[in-house]
């Protein structure tokens, strides 16, 4: 099979190569990859040495997919060939601590790098990112990060919902509950934030503040949801969205957003997302910083002990993704979530480089890989 390798240290970082799968683990199971999300976190992975992260390489990238199963190990017993399957970089052991309390999103089977799946033809082995490696024709999945779905809809809409619209939506309805009639702010309106707009639109909020410095994204919030929009090379965001809320009143922090979903990829917009956020309001933060190694965020000590303000960290929309993904799915069956206006450019396989220097640049909103293209 065909496979785009991340190969440190060479130039070009990803090329396209016959790979031999390895022989199956008993509850591996093989996928075929019918469409795979490309997000800005593959490419912020170039960056880094893996031996300095204790990662093997080379690896196979990508980490949210949407494919048909062609073979099975000998103890599968969730799908069986021939299932069209979502693959998820979080798995679903539903043995673990976490799995067992109610909080599958941080199940304590995740990897950041499986086992070796594969081989190049002089022999090097192969590592999936994630225990998925997506960007191939193949993927070896454990049977634990493959939920079933029986729907029309296509693959590129499905492969969003492992990766941003899954975290999107879920945070705006999972991890932070939207009540109706509320003010949302959304910092960032990359695909993770315009899926946080979506959730907030489902969620009946009465507004939906979008903030981002490219106006092509800020256009793209208004057709999602969003109410208003800010511009913050232009004005302060946390002052306008205090401006753009009604005041509660109180001793502390009586204006801001009642609900602040993160999505800026920068340490300082996690700062401002809590100083917008009014007393007893719940703050969601999701991205990876770009300086994601050594990025600090400082919150001040009275309000951050007094204004009874919630700080959520947000892995995958704390979904349980074998309960969940059949729900959002029916969301866009039912035409109450938009995924086919997520999608603005499709890759072929030799294509997943460009890919993710376009996801990297925010060139496009939801990039997407289709290695049989």
């Amino acid at each position: 099979m065909k496979a785009a390798v991340w190969q440190f240290g060479r130039e070009p970082a990803i090329t396209v190569e016959e790979v031999a799968l390895l022989p199956l683990r008993s509850r591996d199971v093989v996928v075929r990859v019918d469409a795979s999300n490309v997000s800005i976190s593959d490419h912020l992975l170039l960056a880094f040495d893996p031996g300095q992260l204790g990662w093997p390489a080379p690896q196979v990238l990508g980490h949210a997919a949407a494919g048909t199963v062609e073979g099975v190990g000998d103890d599968v017993r969730r799908v069986k060939v021939g299932d069209r399957v979502i693959i998820t970089s979080t798995p679903n052991c539903g043995e673990c601590y976490f799995c067992l309390h109610g909080r599958p999103d941080q199940c304590a089977a995740m990897v950041f790098v499986g086992p070796a799946h594969a081989a190049l033809r002089d022999g090097t082995l192969i590592y999936p990112n994630a225990s998925v490696g997506s960007f191939a024709e193949l993927a070896v999945v454990p049977e634990i990060q493959l939920t079933s779905v029986k729907t029309d809809l296509p693959a590129d809409q499905l492969s969003l919902l492992a990766n941003p619209v899954g975290t999107g939506v879920g945070a705006a309805l999972r991890t932070a509950p939207i009540a109706s009639g509320r003010t949302v702010a959304v910092m960032g309106c990359g695909p993770v934030g315009l899926s946080y707009i979506q959730g907030a639109r489902i969620a009946d909020a009465a507004k939906i503040i979008a903030i981002d410095p490219l106006p092509a994204r800020r256009a793209l919030a208004m057709k999602f949801g969003a109410t208003h929009t800010v511009d913050p090379t232009e004005e302060d965001p946390v002052e306008a969205v205090l401006n753009l809320s009604t005041d509660a009143g109180g001793l502390l922090q009586g204006r801001g957003a009642d609900y602040v979903f993160e999505s800026a990829a920068d340490s300082l917009a996690i700062q401002q997302a809590w100083a917008m956020t009014r007393a007893t309001g719940h703050v969601t933060l999701c991205s990876v910083c770009l300086d994601m190694t050594t990025a600090q965020v400082t919150f001040p000590a009275l309000p951050f002990a007094l204004a009874g303000k919630t700080v959520h960290s947000c892995q995958y929309g704390s979904l349980d993704q074998r309960r969940d993904l059949p729900w959002l799915i029916g969301l866009a069956e039912r035409g109450k979530l938009d995924l086919e206006a997520m999608i603005d450019r499709r890759y072929p396989l030799s294509g997943t480089l460009d890919a993710m220097l376009d996801a990297s640049t925010r060139s496009v909103i939801g990039p997407t890989l289709l290695p049989f293209a």
